[in-house]
């Protein structure tokens, strides 16, 4: 199966600027993330950690696309954000250990359901134009994406460091988790030495609300 890795810088900055990114926000979207997985509290619901780290990623990453004309998506409660043309689209997702490392073949941390099955058919098919019940699924799916690539930002936190990559599935075993990738660009890891993390949001118009004195 095609691998193509990704892990020198001037072909991780090419690679992304053919897909209309940039490593700088989306290793800002990751810090965000971050920032609030650490910030939960002893008096947060067990195994909220996770999910509020997810939201705030998947919340980052739509402030820095959808202005540059991205938009969101949460059809059938699969958060992405899709291109301006429709042909590719990104979610956010835990990895394990593999994760942001050149040598190894990641997976993501917990199974995967039915919407991201139909993603990977729909990428195998892009790539491989093979039968879509090879990948795990038995049928196509119902949605009019099928031209669509979907692409998983994968972040996985470790001692010192917060590993990441963009990468594009290929297949998953029929335990969920997917096992197989097209390509994988290799972001540079986040250092968590201590310091505190600048993180800057993106710039909004003010907001002037007129004030009127009622007679």
């Amino acid at each position: 199966m095609q691998n193509v890795v990704f892990a020198e810088p001037f072909n991780i900055r090419d690679r992304l600027a053919e897909l209309g990114l940039e490593e700088g926000p989306l290793l800002d979207a990751i810090r965000q993330g971050y920032v609030a997985f650490i910030s939960c509290t002893d008096n947060h619901p067990p195994f909220s950690k996770g999910l509020i780290a997810w939201a705030e990623t998947v919340r980052a990453l739509r402030d820095y696309l959808v202005p540059a004309g991205w938009r969101r998506s949460d059809q059938k409660n699969y958060s992405m954000v899709v291109e301006p043309a429709g042909r590719l689209a990104i979610v956010v997702a835990t990895g394990d250990d593999g994760t942001g490392r050149s040598e190894t073949t990641p997976s993501t941390k917990a199974p995967k359901g039915p919407s991201t099955i139909d993603a990977v058919v729909i990428n195998r098919q892009l790539s491989l134009f093979v039968e879509p019940e090879l990948v795990l699924s038995g049928e196509l799916p119902s949605e009019d994406n099928d031209d669509r690539e979907t692409w998983f930002l994968l972040v996985h936190r470790s001692q010192g460091q917060v590993r990441c990559e963009l990468s594009l599935p290929l297949s998953m075993g029929p335990d969920g988790y997917i096992n197989g990738w097209k390509e994988r660009i290799i972001l540079g890891p986040i250092t968590l030495d201590g310091d505190v993390f600048d993180v800057n949001p993106p710039a909004v118009p003010d907001i002037t609300i007129p004030i009127e004195r009622r007679l």
